[in-house]
């Protein structure tokens, strides 16, 4: 199938000024934007590094979960049910069609493509001193980043819409009648492809950010650019998407789906990309292991045993081993954003949180006991009886959390790390967040104040998220130092710098278990995988159970293996926008014939979301200040503590591709652009 060799350009010709459109690729003053052509552009070392700066905004920022997160953020975590958050629920209650659907990257990402195939073509060396110059092998780095990020926006685009068009070569912005038809997604795959593979081979870029320094072991300073480790990282996830049943065969109505001219756009299966995926999973991983990248691992005193509570903590909270990709985007003081949108809405007196980001009922069922089991899984020890002391590792005196329902009972250091739960404490004594009453206790029944709010201000599922979440953080107070349980002094901060991670290690790890788990099922390096991401959570591996006989039966068996490695990708990903693409991509969206979970099983069934009773009371008597709850008995209507369906979701085979956006096919006016399978032609 041909590549359509178009591009829109800013100008119509290179003497032409600068449009608006262009002015802000290069945020320069008006007065210079006025009379500055594409070609002055590219005769000035600094204005040619603004434009190719820009092209950086076709990155997607995953660890902007909230209720302002767009199609170029992290809408997709509410989205898939993980978490609960108010934007989703009228996307997944009301649904959407081709012209009502929000969350579109096609034109955005089409921007920086074009962006960066200018930049591509026009881009080249400029003598000078200092600043005015641009040698040549900054030049080569800058163009192989450019195809890293060309490669890069085409992937996102191909994760949700499937086949796009593929434009190379520039057009006049002017013509209205500028039409593509959508290459077909071996092409779009092997397009992309062939992008990482010139990068990887030319070697323009550093191998990786980590140093061999122990001072400054990563720079930091550089870490949102593209590097060798990233382009083999995007390559072995682009076949491992490639080879998924959405994207090869498995989904029967998308296979009569054709352009104008009869090429059809969506592949038969081909068991070949497993094979394909698995050649490019494991150049990655012996990249990234020959370059000493491995999982994050906190050492307890003396530094031989794991810590796994600081391991899955400290993984987010500091630049380590474990990241491939990363920017620097965090946001405490935005009260839209996800640290203020977490906390409970009574925790600072000012400014006011939010507490909207929360946590599914099926998100905190998927997570495992601390014997590594399912809480569904005998023997496990998992109970919904009694209320108990809980010892959760991030109370700020180290002690135990008294009158916890023992749901939150027992739970693996992931669960602690990642839920806010009805009666865990906080991280901060009270004199750090104005709570009046000593230690900070998050109580979520009817009547109590981190429960229902004005508005829709309050966790609708009765949990609120707590991974990503700084534990010296008070929002609202100076930074200062405080006693903490030793009595020694500690900073508490207002902010925090961690890196907001795109690519980590753990996640491909997960990836290579389930690409071997199609070729060969009996392949030991399918647990081997798996259990390194368990071990490092501080549960025993199947490995190790199965020796012991406390869980048998999944080693081996490739139904077993794979429904191991959607929870633990569950789990271990919680919030960081990959659950949507996953389920979609495995085609397990679909509602189940029951109402109950499937027992820890693949169903995703997207119409499930439940949470505790907000409406209810806690059923055992305890004081915040003056006030005591009323007693609620378990089984009692009016508990806090029973599953409740909180949304009525809905879900329709059409969308397990995004619709191409409705206006893009209006321009196209019929003439090329088709639109995905089941969704209605409207033209």
């Amino acid at each position: 199938m041909k590549i359509f060799n178009k591009i829109l350009l800013c100008t119509v010709v290179a003497t032409t000024a600068l449009s608006v459109s262009c002015k802000k690729y290069l945020d320069v003053s008006s007065e210079l934007a006025d009379n500055l052509t594409i070609e002055g552009v590219f005769e000035n070392a600094d204005y040619t590094k603004r434009w190719h700066a820009n092209t950086f905004n076709c990155i997607i920022e995953y660890s902007k979960n909230a209720s302002s997160a767009d199609a170029m953020s992290n809408p997709w975590s509410a989205i898939s049910g993980e978490l609960v958050s108010n934007f989703a629920r009228n996307i997944m209650v009301s649904g959407y069609t081709a012209g009502s659907a929000g969350h579109h990257r096609w034109a955005t990402q089409y921007q920086y493509i074009r962006q960066a195939t200018i930049f591509l073509q026009r881009a080249k060396a400029i003598s000078g001193t200092g600043n005015t110059a641009l040698p040549q092998d900054e030049v080569d780095r800058m163009k192989d980043e450019s195809r890293f990020l060309l490669a890069y926006a085409y992937f996102t685009l191909l994760e949700l819409y499937g086949p796009v068009p593929l434009i190379t070569e520039l057009a006049d912005a002017e013509n209205q009648n500028i039409d593509y038809a959508r290459a077909p997604m071996d092409d779009v795959i092997n397009y992309i492809d062939g992008l990482l593979a010139a990068v990887i081979t030319s070697k323009n870029l550093p191998a990786t950010i980590k140093s061999e320094s122990t001072v400054t072991p990563y720079n930091t300073g550089e870490m949102v650019r593209p590097t060798l480790l990233t382009a083999y990282a995007l390559r072995a996830k682009l076949w491992t998407y490639a080879a998924s049943k959405l994207f090869n065969g498995g989904f029967t109505e998308s296979l009569s789906i054709a352009n104008k001219d009869g090429a059809r756009l969506f592949p038969d299966y081909n068991p070949e990309k497993w094979q394909t995926a698995k050649q490019r999973l494991e150049e990655f991983l012996a990249y990234a292991h020959g370059l000493g990248h491995k999982l994050h691992v906190e050492y307890n005193t003396g530094g031989t045993v794991i810590n796994p509570h600081e391991s899955v903590y400290q993984v987010f909270q500091k630049y380590n081993d474990e990241i491939i990709w990363a920017t620097a985007y965090n946001n405490y003081s935005d009260p839209n954003a996800q640290e203020r949108r977490s906390n409970p809405v009574d925790l600072y007196a000012s400014p006011t949180n939010f507490a909207n980001i929360g946590v599914s009922q099926e998100t905190v069922d998927a997570f495992f006991m601390s014997n590594g089991k399912t809480i569904y899984d005998s023997g496990s020890g998992y109970k919904e009886n009694n209320f108990i002391t809980v010892k959760n590792p991030t109370h700020v005196n180290n002690n135990g959390d008294q009158n916890v329902y023992n749901m939150y009972a027992d739970r693996e250091p992931r669960f602690y790390a990642a839920v806010g739960y009805n009666g865990k404490s906080w991280h901060l004594h009270a004199n750090e967040h104005n709570n009046p009453s000593g230690v900070y206790y998050q109580w979520y029944g009817r009547g109590k104040p981190s429960g229902i709010a004005g508005g829709e201000n309050w966790p609708r599922a009765g949990y609120l998220l707590y991974k990503f979440k700084h534990r010296r953080i008070a929002q609202g107070r100076t930074s200062i130092a405080v006693a903490g349980a030793s009595g020694s002094p500690f900073t508490v901060y207002t902010s925090w710098s961690r890196p907001s991670i795109l690519f980590r290690l753990a996640d491909f790890y997960l990836y290579y278990a389930e690409v071997l788990n199609e070729i060969n099922p009996n392949d030991p390096k399918i647990i081997e995988y798996i259990d390194k991401i368990r071990i490092r959570a501080g549960i025993p591996g199947y490995a190790q159970m199965n020796a012991n006989q406390t869980k048998t039966g999944v080693i081996g068996n490739k139904e077993a293996q794979f429904k191991a490695i959607v929870q633990e990708r569950h789990v271990e990903l919680l919030g960081e926008g990959q659950r949507w693409f996953d389920l979609r991509r495995w085609m397990i969206c679909d509602p189940v014939e029951t109402n109950q979970p499937d027992k820890g099983g693949v169903d995703g069934d997207m119409t499930r979301m439940s949470g505790m009773n907000m409406n209810g009371f806690d059923n055992v008597a305890i004081k915040y200040g003056n006030t005591t709850t009323t007693v609620k008995p378990l089984g009692d209507p009016d508990s806090f503590f029973q599953r409740t369906k909180i949304e009525n979701r809905r879900w329709v085979k059409e969308y397990y591709w995004y619709p191409v956006p409705q206006n893009e096919i209006n321009k196209s006016k019929g003439r090329l652009l088709v639109q995905n399978p089941l969704w209605p032609v409207v033209i």
